[in-house]
Formats: C-alpha cells, structure tokens, sequence
C-alpha cells in the first residue's frame, strides 16, 4: 500500500530547515423556543440563523440554498423554516416560496433545492423562523446556452487558526463571480505549531473542542460553525454560490494534533460516515446518486436532499457552452480510509486514487463535454496533478504532491486525454484547479518531461512582480519564454493546464524554513522558499510559474478565446490585509502559430507578458448587485 503523502516530511527531506454586531437575543419566540445565546458555541449572527446563508452547485433551473436554526437548546421537535427567492436585493419580487422543517437528524440544517429558475440569472434568497428573518443572501445560475465570459473563484487548505482570511472578505466584494469553486481542506480538524495567528476569542487551548482535533460527531459539526462563524467567510458565502469537494482535513475520521494536549491518550469516535455525513449537512453541496454514476439527485418538492451514499462527492456542473465543472475525489480512496477501490481499469499492481468507477466517469464525462462542443473543462481536484518531483542523486524522486505515488494512474489519464486509450479522442481544454500543497502553481499537463524528450519551455527567470510584504520580492519564479516558435510548438505532449492559487492560509515553504528557524527572520523564510522554488522549477519542465510564500485565492476568467489565471495573495498575518495581484498567466482555446509576439498553441499555459499582455485584473460582462452585508462579531 502507498503511505499517505507528508508535504511537510518531503520538505524537511530537502534540507529545508535553514538553521454585524452580534448581541444575544433574549426570552423566548411564540413558539416557545429561547432564542439566549448557547453557551460557548461558536456564533457570527443574530440567532437563528447565527451562521449565515449559502448557496451552492448551481445548474441552469435550480440551486441549492442553506442555512442554520441555532437556538439555546435544541430539543426534538422540527422548526418550521420559510424560504423565498427573488430578483432583488429588497426581497420585493418573490419567484420562488417554500417550507422546510429543520431537524436534529440534519443538525438543524436547512437544505432546498430552489426549482423553476432562470439560466444565468443573479437572484437574491432569505429564510425566516420563529418569528425572526435571516440575512439576505445572492447566488446565480449557471447558464443554458452561449454566454460570452464566466468567473470562477479558486481556493483551498482554509485554515481558521492560521490566518485572518482577508481573501475571503475580498471574494465577497467582487460583484462579477459565477461560482467559488473549493478544492479541499474547506475545515481543518486541527492547529498548524507553525501558524498559529489567532484562536476564537483569544483561546489558544488545546483542552478546548475550538483548537484541537474533533473527539466525536458533535465536535466536528462544532468545527463547522466555528468556520461559518468566521464574518469574512460568513459573508463570501452569503455573496456567491459555491461548489465544494472535500481532501483529507475534511474527513479524517482519527484524533490527533501537532500541539500538546490533554487527550492524547483517548481515541476519536467519529467515523468516516460521520465525516461524510457533517460534509453534506454543512455546505451547500448537491449530493449525486449512490450509484457511482455521478448524476445529481434532483429534488422538486423542496424537501431535504439526502446524500444515497455520503462517501460519494465526484459530479458535474454544466455552465452552457462555455464550461463544464468537475470535481473529482483523490482522498477518500487512500489507504487510511480503509476503503478497496477497484483497480481493473489499471495494469496490476498499479494504485489508484480515482478507483475505476471515477477514473471512467471522468474520462467519460471529459470526452462527451468536448463532443458537445463545451470550449473549457474545469476539474475541481484536490492535489497538485503535474509532476512536481525532485530526484536527488541515487535516491527514488521525492514528490511533493501525492500523485507522485499515483504516477501510472495520472498517466492513464493523460493517455486517455491524448486519445491513446479507450477512444481515439483527443480532449482539448482542460483545466485542472488544485489545492493542498499550499503553493502558487501554473504547469503544463505532462506525465514524465523526462520521458518526453520533446518537450521543451523556456528558461525560468525571476517573478518581476512582489508579494505582499516588504520580504518578497521577486515572488517565485516564472518562464521568461514559451520556448515555442511559428513552425514548432515545442510543448504539444501537453494535454491541459493546471492552476493551483496556494491556500487560503495554511503555510507552504515559509511555515516549514519557520519550523526549522523558529527564532530566524520573515526575510529568511522567504530566502528559504526561494531556494526551494529554483531547483523545482528547473527540474521540472512543466512548470510554468511558482510561488510558495504567498496566500490567498486565485480568479479564472473564461472566454471562448482564452483563459486568464489570476493569482491574489494577502498578507494571512494581517487583518483586512489588501488584494494583491501576484501574476496573470493565459492558455489559448484556438491556436494562432503566427500571432506576435509568440505563438499561440492549445493547452499550454504562460505568463500573459510573453503574449505581449499587461498584468492587470479581469473584469466580468455580467456584474450584479451585491446583498446587504451585515457582518456580526464572531462570538
């Protein structure tokens, strides 16, 4: 069995170790339910709904809406909930009016299913129990047919305790996004040693269920409200539908944390069907069909949606003929899980991540969107996909991203992209966005540059532009050349594009110079990092930018021309820190061997300046207004 992958052993293994204003409600409802602040339970709004609202996985006709009753002290009996859609931030002009009972069976959440929308199409919703109305929240629906651009927001590894999340607050700004699209690590089951910049009301304590791993179901339903607590969080998702897939801080069914703690002797009684479970009842995700077809389960009555199997979370959204959105699973398939994924669709003895029925799927699904004549395909993964290796002398590569143990599926799926597998297809326009290694990267989809003799991009040169602190400049490293010409394209063996925009906090290269130096300077950790970057960047060919300092989230802005990668950082140790564009990177739908100043060729990804492009921020064509933000004091 392939251990699980240690980012931070693989980098230590490098040498790296360089020496609203909330205010309690008070008495009781009509219906006789204390609306008093619980005690000690992680809140960001008014009660009821204390955690806010969300949306999530829009399809043309309908989308899921969520929220919260959080009341002093729950008991048995069902609260009724009213929902209502309309077309305004006011709420006038009402389309769409239901009722759901919340329950202790979905810990309170509210979950519908708001049917006979319109394509593309912003619409405003708000829900309303025991006498009290939730914030309004905004979403929109995903197109039906042509439309001339789409927006997608990218991030992952969102750790509360090791930043102040100012990307979020920046996200929830933007009046011009079509979807957050989140790759995984949407909650962490425990504090980072390296990083620890804030606790809930100042509690830094690991004998407190707030900052440290989850023991049982409750305390990692608990973990979810702590994160929706969050007002920067809170008020992304009130402003933007989101399409969610989980990676291993989301699931961990064990105990145990990098701090001391008090329990480190007991056991955690939760389960992996828990933490699937507590995954579906928190966000605002469309389950699919338990039968590893990946089609959704469509509910019109504006009952519940129950998930037929909570272990499944691979799906599709359709976004008209521009885009189709994937989200994949890569973690719950890993030996720790304890699952037995089938692997008939590989030759002996080779490991899979995907397990046949996903690695079908996908490939299926990739294939019939390009048939349909979909210009992009977006696939929401957890992991780094390209080869991010380093060969030492005499030694097995080290890989940074756990695919580096999956090397023969990834190159199945390569091979099925170039059309050398079950079909003789060629699938253009991929896009893999990626989370978990918590760094800035833009890479060409290759399985092996070492096998690919033909493969060649330009030299890597330092990152013209600067971070977000006075320390970093020169952020990371980039090709000064597409290595491209008129009559060669010099990089063809590559099948899509990959963008990863580092995390929304959790530490990368800088927290692990930081764990070696505890007492050494910002300025060496970037030093640090520094070093790290150049020989990856050089050893692996397929690199087109990186970056392992900075935090924050990236923008994918689509035509049917182009796609534009956007990279925003903030500074994670500062609140309300400012967005910062970090670098802009482009990949071509149609190819242009003659354009000046460089050739353009499909699926390949470079930094815009080689294309005679400035670094300046996209704007979307279809900006709507933004609901009334009311942001409360985390309590």
């Amino acid at each position: 069995m392939t251990p699980p992958f240690d980012r931070r052993r693989f980098l230590k293994s490098l040498g790296l170790g360089l020496a609203a204003v909330t205010a309690p409600g008070c008495g009781e409802t009509s219906s006789g339910v204390a609306l008093a602040e619980p005690v000690d339970f992680p809140l960001g709004l008014d009660l009821p709904f204390a955690h806010g609202v969300a949306s999530g996985d829009p399809l043309a006709d309908r989308v899921i809406l969520w929220t919260r009753v959080t009341v002093a002290e729950p008991g048995s009996t069902p609260i009724q909930v009213r929902w209502s859609v309309g077309r305004d931030p006011g709420m006038r002009d009402v389309v769409a009016r239901g009722t759901q009972a919340a329950t202790a069976q979905h810990d309170w959440t509210i979950k519908v299913d708001a049917v006979g929308l319109e394509p593309a199409t912003t619409y405003y919703y708000r829900f309303e129990a025991l006498g009290v109305q939730s914030i309004v929240g905004r979403t929109r629906t995903a197109p039906a047919g042509p439309v001339d651009n789409l927006r997608f927001a990218v991030l992952s590894c969102s750790s509360y305790w090791s930043s102040w999340w100012s990307g979020y607050g920046h996200l929830a700004a933007r009046d011009d996004l079509d979807l957050v699209i989140h790759c995984g690590d949407y909650i962490y089951d425990f504090p980072d040693r390296d990083e620890l910049v804030r606790g809930r009301n100042g509690i830094m304590d690991t004998a407190h269920p707030d900052f440290r791993d989850w023991l049982d179901l409750a305390e990692l339903r608990r973990r979810y409200a702590l994160w929706r607590s969050e007002p920067n969080l809170l008020a992304a998702h009130q402003q933007h539908p989101w399409f969610i897939v989980w990676d291993n801080h989301d699931i961990d069914e064990d105990y145990g944390n990098e701090l001391p703690t008090p329990y480190d002797d007991r056991k955690s009684t939760t389960t992996l069907a828990q933490t699937t479970q507590a995954f579906w009842e928190w966000t605002p995700s469309r389950p699919p069909r338990g039968d590893g077809s990946g089609e959704f389960i469509l509910v019109d009555d504006g009952s519940y949606p129950e998930p037929a199997d909570s272990r499944l979370v691979y799906r599709r959204l359709p976004y008209g003929g521009l885009a189709d959105v994937f989200g994949v699973d890569t973690q719950i398939g890993r030996p720790a899980h304890g699952l037995e994924l089938d692997t008939s669709h590989l030759p002996a003895d080779t490991p899979t991540l995907f397990g046949r029925a996903q690695f079908e799927w996908i490939t299926r699904e990739l294939r019939q969107s390009q048939q349909d004549g979909v210009t992009w395909r977006v696939v929401d993964n957890q992991a780094w996909f390209a080869p991010a290796d380093v060969e030492a002398a005499g030694l097995k590569p080290l890989g940074i991203s756990r695919w580096s143990s999956y090397a023969g599926e990834r190159a199945a799926l390569f091979r099925e992209l170039r059309g050398e597998g079950r079909e003789p297809v060629r699938v253009r326009g991929t896009i893999f966005v990626s989370g978990d290694s918590h760094g800035n990267l833009a890479s060409d989809l290759v399985e092996s540059p070492a096998l690919l003799p033909d493969y060649r991009p330009g030299a890597a040169v330092r990152n013209p532009r600067d971070g977000t602190t006075l320390e970093n400049t020169g952020a990371g490293f980039l090709r000064a050349t597409t290595g491209n010409t008129a009559g060669l394209d010099a990089r063809a063996a590559s099948v899509g594009v990959e963008f990863a925009p580092t995390s929304m906090g959790r530490g990368g290269a800088d927290e692990t110079v930081k764990h070696g130096n505890p007492t050494g300077s910002f300025a060496s950790q970037v030093a640090g990092a520094r070093a790290l970057e150049s020989p990856l960047i050089g050893l692996n060919p397929n690199m087109q930018f990186l970056e392992w300092v900075e935090h924050g989230y990236g923008i994918v802005d689509l035509t049917a021309e182009r796609a534009i990668f956007e990279y925003w950082w903030q500074d994670k140790l500062t609140p309300d820190s400012p967005d910062v564009l970090g670098q802009q990177l482009v990949s071509w739908a149609k190819e242009d061997a003659s354009a000046s100043p460089a050739p353009r060729y499909r699926d390949q990804v470079d930094p815009v300046t080689l294309h005679g492009l400035p670094v300046e921020p996209t704007r979307g064509t279809r900006p709507s207004p933004l609901a009334p933000r009311l942001v409360g004091k985390p309590r």
